[in-house]
């Protein structure tokens, strides 16, 4: 009798033996951070609240993706951005459209990406950590990454990629600080490298912090770069550095011309799964 209870319990909690444990965020960390907004993607579907979807072609000139909501789901308590080969509209398309993403009709690659942009802007002192594994396959583009929001046209507005990753690099990640040449349309970067056995094969943790003075990223609780938030001062006492900036997460697929690799479509579908984004301040 004792056994026949015992297999039935069993059987009653199968399908629940591979369900993703719900994850949830430190409300404080070492050092004075304080939990303010994140999303562990615990949930069914995107919350719209969080985040907004990108969608056809919206920068990166020569690469092969158009971006669609169907490359973004939530899964087993994961954000997955999914690139696959496959022709697919450019959302951004207009017939007789003078921009150059608006003259492309269709991609050969469909990807996911999303920001907060409009939805959630961040300001110092801040701290965003993102728990993410990134997608093997040749061409892949995944990136982690903020712009700030301010008068200026790129690249003057100010840009951080926190994680870059390239197909043919496979053990590196880029981590790029970006503005404008004395507020100009030249770019100024600062680039660093961090070199870790194949970042395809687990889940990593980036970070970005900042305050009035120092801006610096860490990866796996250890620091990889910094900036003195004074080297982006422009002559007219601007620093696009000090304005708030908004999150995109996004897979771009290489192409001719561009920095990674043309895409191989025998290596598609590929998955880049971000497992939680967590945005902390000091009160």
């Amino acid at each position: 009798m004792v056994r026949s209870i015992i297999s039935v319990l069993l059987l009653l909690a199968a399908p629940f033996a591979d369900a993703a444990p719900k994850s949830k965020a430190p409300r404080t960390l070492p050092g004075g951070w304080v939990y303010e907004w994140g999303d562990e993607f615990n949930g069914n579907k995107l919350n719209t609240k969080k985040w907004a979807y990108e969608l056809g072609v919206v920068r990166n000139p020569g690469a092969s993706q158009a971006y669609t909501k169907d490359c973004v789901k939530i899964k087993n308590g994961k954000l997955i951005l999914s690139s696959k080969a496959e022709k697919t509209p450019n959302h951004t398309y207009k017939a007789g459209g003078t921009r150059w993403m608006e003259k492309i009709e269709h991609q050969p690659f469909a990807s996911g990406s999303v920001t907060t942009r409009d939805v959630k802007h961040f300001e110092a002192p801040g701290r965003l950590e993102f728990r993410a594994k990134v997608p093997k396959g040749k061409g892949v583009w995944p990136a982690i990454w903020t712009m700030h929001v301010n008068n200026y046209g790129w690249p003057a507005n100010g840009e951080i990629d926190i994680l870059e990753h390239i197909s043919q690099e496979p053990n590196t990640c880029y981590s790029i600080f970006r503005w404008g040449k004395n507020g100009g349309k030249q770019e100024h970067k600062v680039i660093r490298t961090t070199n870790i056995p194949d970042y395809s094969k687990k889940f990593h943790t980036y970070v970005l912090e900042w305050d009035e003075n120092i801006m610096r990223i860490l990866i796996d609780d250890k620091e990889v770069g910094r900036v003195n938030i004074a080297d982006a001062d422009y002559p007219n006492g601007d620093n696009p550095l000090k304005t708030p900036c908004y999150i995109i997460l996004n897979t771009a697929i290489g192409g001719q011309g561009t920095w990674p690799e043309k895409a191989d479509p025998k290596d598609y579908p590929v998955q880049f799964e971000i497992d939680y984004v967590r945005y902390y301040t000091k009160k």
